[in-house]
């Protein structure tokens, strides 16, 4: 039991590697991490400015903490000050029981080291936990600090995704016209179908409806 408990927490945290892993290649253009390797830095630097970037990190106690960083494409209205966001994940593999409020302080801690450390860089940062289970006492501890919480790889995902739908539909609100943000728009796009989503249909047409250009 506390095996399959093991495999199913590093399989959600595989899973995610993977699908930001993909999209990390596609964004760069290329086909195998070797590649990403080997590009040398001023490439990196151009394709991040066109393209967008996704950058995956581990860090805290034996590595139990997964950082997911993506980063806008360069445009003319974000040369100032470019949006970046950060999914900061802890896996705890505890299996002998659920996580209680008495576990917390020392996850917290290694949490917010990083997320303070992002913020400071000016990230956008979203911290989580993944457990095979909590305690209420533990839950509402987390709801305290703002910090979710997650048993599944679906759950996971899908509040990934609400974070970076919420970006683009904010994204849609404010843009009068589009052509000095179709770059963010496709970025968001491709990180949330890299998530395994689709862009509603709603979101898809208020954009095609925008102007492309400022009206005269």
């Amino acid at each position: 039991m506390k095996e399959e408990i093991l495999n199913k927490i590093y399989e959600i945290k595989g899973e995610i590697v993977r699908a930001f892993g993909s999209l990390r290649k596609d964004l760069l253009g290329v086909k195998d991490v070797i590649d990403i390797i080997t590009l040398p830095a001023w490439a990196k630097s151009r394709i991040k400015d066109e393209n967008g970037a996704v950058e995956i990190d581990e860090d805290g106690y034996g590595n139990r903490i997964l950082i997911i960083k993506l980063e806008d494409p360069m445009t003319s209205v974000t040369e100032k000050k470019q949006r970046k966001t950060a999914f900061v994940i802890y896996f705890s593999l505890q299996t002998s029981k659920p996580i209680v409020p008495a576990q917390l302080p020392w996850k917290l801690n290694q949490i917010y080291k990083i997320v303070n450390k992002l913020r400071s860089k000016g990230y956008h940062v979203y911290p989580a936990i993944v457990a095979y289970a909590f305690t209420p006492g533990a839950q509402e501890v987390l709801k305290k600090h703002k910090v979710e919480f997650f048993m599944t790889l679906d759950s996971l995902k899908h509040w990934m995704y609400s974070k970076i739908i919420y970006r683009l539909q904010k994204l849609i609100e404010v843009t009068k016209f589009t052509f000095k943000f179709d770059k963010i728009f496709l970025f968001l796009k491709k990180v949330i179908e890299g998530l395994g989503f689709e862009i509603p249909g709603q979101i898809l047409e208020a954009w095609a409806y925008k102007p492309k250009y400022p009206r005269a």
